[in-house]
């Protein structure tokens, strides 16, 4: 994964030296010439700026955390699994074969109450080597390799109004056709029991074997809004019922167990962040 920088654009090294040079010549007349000499002394200008900046120094990265704010929640009444507090009072996982009680729940109609939004109160998570963001959901096993899963679709933000999902692929044979498998559900969150128990079990959570849930890399995040995303850092994730998303592979969408009704939400972690105070 490729390690967030922290500098201002500047003049190559290369470049600083064909400036000097074109100092160092002779002036000849003409327009050309003096075009030649603006050009040099803006380009020792930059090379000035680039020392500055090579001395800033890159913010103090912070422990890991939970996301601790909901930020947008537009179904959530405060009761039950419709409490939008439950995603960020702690990861609480209910094991291999059960799911937890302390989570949110999401449903299924899309742009009324498919969706959450969490962040983290006066920071923003950062690109780092390896998993940066884990997803807790409710999935459990239920016989051999079968999971029951409520899937959902990740996104993240660095502003709240551009949104860059992580990949994610259907990858059935049929993908009309619901399969209880997690293999076939390539980047999608809800494919893992969840074993991280802020009290009974309070393990690493980015230790994915003793904590389970669901890994994100911001190295995945495609094209040039994931390079603005890696640069700027992550404010926001939204959460979102798959079954409400539609799949471009057959323009339908995402298929469901029979039994689910949406994602349900124990928490989301971030593995380094920095300070971001708000204005």
């Amino acid at each position: 994964m490729k390690q967030l920088t922290w500098r201002r654009p500047g003049l190559v090294p290369g470049a600083a030296c064909v400036a000097v040079c074109l100092l160092a010549c002779e002036e000849q007349p003409g327009p050309t010439a003096d075009a030649f000499a603006d050009a040099a002394i803006d380009a020792i200008d930059d090379l000035s700026r680039l020392d500055a900046d090579e001395d800033a120094e890159a913010p103090a990265l912070l422990p890991g955390a939970a996301a601790d704010l909901v930020v947008h929640a537009p179904h959530a009444t405060g009761a039950g699994f419709l409490n939008a507090d439950l995603a960020v009072n702690g990861v609480r996982g209910g094991g291999e074969t059960s799911g937890s009680l302390d989570v949110f729940s999401l449903r299924l109609e899309a742009g009324v109450n498919d969706t959450l939004v969490l962040g983290w109160s006066d920071r923003r998570v950062v690109d780092t080597p390896g998993v940066d963001l884990v997803v807790f959901e409710n999935a459990f096993r239920t016989s051999g390799d079968k999971v029951f899963m409520d899937l959902a679709v990740v996104e993240v933000s660095a502003d709240g109004d551009s949104w860059v999902a992580f990949p994610h692929d259907y990858v059935a044979e049929d993908e009309t056709k619901y399969k209880a498998d997690p293999a076939l559900w390539v980047g999608f969150a809800g494919r893992t029991p969840v074993l991280l128990h802020a009290e009974d079990n309070p393990v690493d959570p980015f230790d994915a074997e003793a904590a389970g849930g669901d890994g994100f890399d911001l190295a995945d995040l495609p094209g040039e809004a994931g390079e603005v995303i890696r640069a700027e850092g992550v404010r926001f994730v939204r959460i979102a019922s798959a079954a409400a998303r539609v799949n471009p592979d057959t323009g339908a969408k995402f298929p469901r167990d029979g039994a689910s009704d949406g994602p349900d939400i124990d928490g989301v972690w971030a593995r380094a962040l920095v300070a971001d105070p708000a204005p």
